[in-house]
């Protein structure tokens, strides 16, 4: 049984999306760069957590194929506001050398987030204006972070988190001070991101073909 139940655990702890490697040079790139970061945060958050939470009768839980149900749910539920977070990170990235053209990073990476969100169905157990309502959580994050200094990549899953915490699958008359297990942890894996960004992003060659010209 214990096997079994680690190799489920493996199957959900692995990328959602499927995570590419490989220099980071143009919107393509980017936006798949993006959608496997976010639904890596995600998903190793809510995961995590779960197991934490749920002591030594995690194995029991994460068998059960209703609980399975609704941690896919959690998941899905997660991935517009982790997908905010790295959106905000790379505006930040590349604020500096976007130089006069910073203004159209927000349009941009909205219009990454829009093409990349239509490529998924509508996830099951979601509102239907779901999709609809994570493109608009981009967009209002990438609009408040252009009306500030770049914020440090350490601040950044907030306000962000609360939505994370809000969709975990475990009921919430036993959550006490979980948030900040939640926020740390989003935290660690987002500063993970931001350095692998910064290693693979061509950021001069990326900024042209996101921006065009000056």
């Amino acid at each position: 049984m214990e096997g079994k139940t680690i190799g489920i655990l493996d199957k959900l702890t692995a990328s959602l999306f499927g995570a590419k490697t490989g220099p980071i040079d143009d919107t393509a790139a980017l936006a798949a760069f993006m959608d496997s970061r976010a639904a890596f945060l995600a998903q190793k958050c809510v995961v995590e957590f779960c197991r934490v939470r749920s002591g030594v009768y995690w194995q029991k839980l994460f068998s059960e194929k209703q609980f399975q149900d609704e941690l896919s749910k959690s998941r899905w539920r997660s991935y517009p506001a982790t997908f905010s977070m790295i959106a905000e990170m790379v505006e930040g990235a590349l604020r500096e050398t976007a130089g006069l053209r910073r203004r159209r990073l927000p349009g941009a990476l909205r219009a990454a987030a829009e093409s990349t969100f239509a490529r998924y169905p509508l996830p099951v157990g979601v509102e239907a204006d779901f999709w609809q309502r994570a493109v608009g959580l981009v967009e209002e994050r990438l609009e408040t972070t252009q009306a500030a200094a770049v914020r440090p990549v350490r601040e950044m899953p907030d306000p962000c988190a609360r939505f994370v915490f809000d969709a975990l699958p475990i009921h919430k008359d036993i959550l006490t001070n979980d948030y900040d297990y939640i926020f740390n942890n989003l935290r660690m894996n987002l500063l993970r991101a931001h350095e692998d960004f910064l290693n693979r992003a061509n950021l001069a060659v990326l900024v042209d073909d996101l921006l065009g010209p000056t």
